[in-house]
């Protein structure tokens, strides 16, 4: 009994050459496409040069600088924003952690007045009224333009902005687990150590999971 191979890449222009040689639709061909993995751009993308071949001329296409443009602005907001946010909690968290476990050696003490707590956290709680519902409408305006432009979710800026924000998260985690072990290590831990390295731990790992999600959809499409 003959066994199946796995296509590669370079079949599918191939496939769908011989598709359309047997007059099996667009609507149709994508569909199938699309269900054994292929991304809609790619597919398209073959398409195009199908039709190029068979009409002797390459189909028109306009400019896409407009919308790169618009996926620039989006991304580096929705980075920005959620950059503003986090770690302006992280700060409010620092004061309240110094607050309940304050060091000796700080300028922090337990008599402060709610009136002076209120200014250590003032800049902190603006930003993040600021910036958190930033945040919140440009996601939304992100989502609004993948579901109306799929192939947005294959932006090289999207790409780019996600790895860098990665990246970034990637090394906050690293330097946390680093410099809590070295704390152990010399027998430095505090209470207060400890809760302000697990706050920086989730805020990183938080953001670091936010656009290792992020990523999911666009793999799927493929």
């Amino acid at each position: 009994m003959p066994t199946a191979t796995v296509s590669q890449p370079d079949d599918l222009d191939q496939f769908v050459r011989a598709a359309k040689a047997k007059g099996i639709a667009d609507d149709a061909l994508v569909a199938l496409l699309r269900q054994n993995g292929w991304a809609e751009r790619r597919i398209y993308r073959s398409l195009s040069g199908y039709y190029a071949d068979a009409l002797g001329m390459v189909p028109p296409s306009r400019s896409g600088r407009t919308a790169y443009a618009r996926d620039a602005f989006y991304y580096l907001l929705n980075f920005i924003t959620l950059g503003f946010w986090t770690v302006a909690l992280g700060q409010l968290f620092y004061v309240l952690i110094e607050r309940r476990f304050p060091d000796p050696v700080s300028r922090y003490v337990n008599g402060m007045s709610s009136g002076a707590l209120l200014s250590e956290i003032a800049w902190q709680l603006a930003t993040i009224i600021v910036a958190y519902p930033c945040f919140v409408v440009i996601g939304r305006l992100i989502a609004r333009e993948n579901a109306r432009r799929p192939d947005a979710l294959e932006s090289g800026v999207r790409a780019w902005i996600t790895y860098l924000a990665l990246v970034i998260a990637a090394i906050i985690v690293l330097m946390d687990g680093i410099w809590f072990l070295n704390a152990l290590l010399r027998g430095e831990l505090t209470v207060k150590f400890v809760l302000d390295s697990l706050v920086l731990l989730v805020l990183g790992g938080g953001v670091f999971a936010y656009y290792l999600n992020g990523l999911r959809p666009a793999a799927a499409e493929r």
